[in-house]
């Protein structure tokens, strides 16, 4: 869903909320060159859509000229979907509240444990249940002899 810039910052946080103990947001940044569909067989096939059509007219107001292009920005969870079209003159203004909002985001994520460091845990503990079977097995054997050599 293509959202206003005020809109999407208001939505971003909502979407890290909603996912704070279960699932994830996956953020993408791009520069957006919209182009007009080729004529000819490609553009008989699919029709131009009234949605695309007002995307192009807005792509063309938010570029300046031919050197700057507009910014796309997009937040995806398993159930929303959001983006908005950011111009080039309003970029710095955004991306200083996006960075904001990001910065929040990200701090209240709960810290996973690394793998390295679950698989070395394991490792650790099967090598210690592997000595104590050792030595067990070790002491019967001495237990073992003793018992036989003293009959």
């Amino acid at each position: 869903m293509l959202l206003g810039n005020d809109e999407f910052l208001k939505a971003l946080p909502e979407l890290f909320a909603a996912t704070k103990e279960v699932g994830s947001v996956s953020l993408t940044t791009k520069r957006y060159d919209y182009q007009r569909r080729a004529e000819g067989a490609k553009a008989k096939r699919k029709l131009v859509s009234d949605e695309d059509e007002a995307m192009r007219l807005l792509v063309d107001k938010l570029s300046l000229d031919e050197t700057e292009y507009a910014t796309l920005v997009r937040a995806v969870t398993e159930k929303r979907k959001i983006s908005t079209l950011v111009a080039p003159v309003d970029l710095d203004e955004f991306l200083a509240r996006y960075h904001g909002i990001l910065v929040n985001g990200v701090d209240s994520i709960k810290k996973k444990e690394r793998l390295r460091k679950k698989k070395a845990t394991i490792k650790r503990q099967a090598a210690l249940k592997a000595k104590a079977k050792l030595a067990k097995q070790q002491k019967q054997q001495v237990a073992g002899t003793t018992a036989v050599s003293s009959k």
